[in-house]
């Protein structure tokens, strides 16, 4: 009896692992109804795996926390098993650049992100001139524009309404939430 050559053997664990991650996914979707990711999980082909892989929670952990941004009250809060972990003040979106409201999910995390100014689009690196601080934490998308929760490198302006859609944070405060969280983390937007 011939065995599989090396080749046939990973293809086989990779679409053991696919069909693992397919199944849970769908698993996932069917016990805990409060997961709306922005688009409905489908069937896929291997090659647009990404986006499921990048939705999913990377521990337990993760699907008992959550994030609500009150743009009323101009608060973070983050909760685990519905008690509250912590509470933070925050600036928001100003007139005309509004943060969205709704119902999202973390998306991308970055230690020293790079800025990008949304009308020039001039590029700030990482240090003390880079407006988002030393954390990002993105979870939206508005036509080539990103959304998300960042340091800041002007605290004075937390809980006013500044930005242009994001949420800010003072610096302390965004490394203590980017510790807690995840990938797939979901975050509720309050007017």
């Amino acid at each position: 009896m011939d065995s599989p050559s090396p080749l046939n053997r990973c293809l086989m664990v990779l679409c053991y692992g696919a069909a693992g991650l397919l199944a849970a996914a769908t698993w996932q979707d069917q016990v805990n109804s409060r997961w709306r990711f922005e688009t409905p999980f489908e069937r896929t082909r291997l090659v647009r795996l990404l986006p499921v892989i990048t939705q999913a929670p990377e521990t337990f952990m993760t699907a008992n926390t959550r994030i609500v941004i009150s743009l009323s009250r101009r608060r973070l809060t983050l909760y685990q098993n519905e008690e509250v972990l912590d509470e933070f003040p925050v600036a928001i979106g100003q007139d005309t650049w509004e943060t969205p409201v709704g119902e999202f999910a973390v998306r991308d995390m970055r230690v020293n992100p790079v800025w990008q100014h949304p009308i020039t689009k001039e590029a700030v690196g990482p240090g003390p001139g880079n407006p988002l601080g030393s954390r990002w934490i993105g979870f939206s998308s508005q036509d080539r524009f990103r959304i998300g929760i960042h340091g800041t490198n002007q605290e004075t302006l937390i809980g006013e309404a500044v930005s242009h859609g994001c949420v800010r944070m003072l610096e302390k405060d965004i490394h203590t939430l980017y510790s807690r969280i995840k990938i797939g983390t979901p975050i509720k937007v309050l007017p």
